[in-house]
């Protein structure tokens, strides 16, 4: 959700340079080249500084989200060594049950 409200502040801040701009050369005849040329300049800027914003935005939330993914991925490794270890003295412990805990004969 805030990377459609950064977004459209960058683009409301672009339409309203865009048209201060715009007014400026109507009410300034003999500067409308001035204005237009500063127009020229800053609206290409403000969408650039703009998408590093959203990108920095993304990364910093993909970090988080992949962070987050290890740190799950590690819990369920270590439940599933904990099930494996388990399920290995089960199965001792059922093997001894099954030859009625007498120690098997060495030849």
């Amino acid at each position: 959700m805030k990377l459609i409200n950064l977004r459209v502040l960058v683009s409301l801040l672009a339409t309203l340079t865009a048209i201060i701009f715009i007014l400026l050369s109507f009410l300034y005849p003999n500067y409308a080249i001035l204005c237009l040329t500063i127009e020229a300049v800053l609206l290409p800027a403000i969408y650039i500084v703009g998408n590093y914003y959203t990108e920095d935005y993304i990364k910093r939330q993909s970090d988080s989200e992949f962070t987050d993914l290890a740190q799950s991925s590690d819990k369920l490794e270590e439940k599933y060594i904990n099930e494996l270890i388990n399920n290995v003295q089960l199965e001792t412990e059922l093997h001894y049950i099954k030859n009625g805990n007498k120690k098997v004969k060495k030849n």
